[in-house]
């Protein structure tokens, strides 16, 4: 199990994150001198990306934090309705299971339409991205182009947990929190009355340990 999952000294990526103070209040000018602009929204409402991969500043610092969760009512409007969609079609099941697309014409679709980094520019707001790919940036966050795989080896498969990236570096967490792929009308009003604000989600995520393996291997 252990071998599944990367160490945090190994993948580029995660060296190429860093970390700003209040990056928030910077400048158009300022997040460029530490190599972030800001984009086009993630699924999450963040807007400030890194410029060569155009990975989410925030969604790298939660999926680094070792949380995977959302709240489909409190997700940018660009994404509600096309994730509502996507989510409709798996059959959601225990945490490891693998969760397979509900039975159709027995194909699994390779890519959905869905926004991206390159809405900002494209003349269409959306773009096909992969399945797994959909799932993980809804549940983990906005990787940009990185590339998302499967843990468990089914190609069917899209449980949040069984889906990793280059940022992925501890043992998925317990539990996906939180967990709401239904609309919920009093979130929704309570949502559409403000505008989307970053720590509205962020109080609804646990904080997580690594799991005790993790810290043996540590000491090995």
């Amino acid at each position: 199990m252990a071998n599944r999952y990367r160490s945090a000294k190994d993948p580029e990526v995660v060296r190429g994150f860093r970390h700003v103070n209040n990056i928030d209040q910077l400048s158009e000018k300022e997040l460029e001198e530490h190599g972030y602009y800001i984009g086009f929204p993630c699924p999450h409402g963040h807007y400030i990306r890194d410029t060569q991969n155009h990975w989410c500043y925030s969604c790298a610092k939660k999926i680094l934090s070792n949380v995977c969760g959302f709240d489909l009512n409190y997700m940018h409007v660009d994404y509600k309705i096309k994730y509502k969609r996507l989510w409709d079609q798996l059959e959601i099941g225990e945490r490891d299971d693998c969760w397979e697309l509900k039975a159709g014409d027995g194909k699994l679709p390779r890519r959905v339409c869905m926004p991206s980094y390159r809405s900002l520019y494209s003349k269409q707001k959306a773009e096909t991205v992969t399945f797994h790919k959909a799932i993980y940036q809804c549940a983990w966050g906005d990787i940009g182009t990185g590339v998302v795989t499967r843990i468990c080896g089914n190609p069917r498969c899209c449980n949040p947990l069984h889906l990793v990236s280059s940022w992925n570096r501890l043992y998925p967490p317990a539990f996906i929190h939180p967990f709401e792929t239904d609309f919920v009308a009093e979130k929704l009003m309570h949502f559409s009355r403000r505008k989307a604000d970053p720590a509205l989600t962020q109080k609804l995520f646990k904080n997580t340990i690594s799991n005790p393996l993790e810290h043996i291997e540590n000491d090995e």
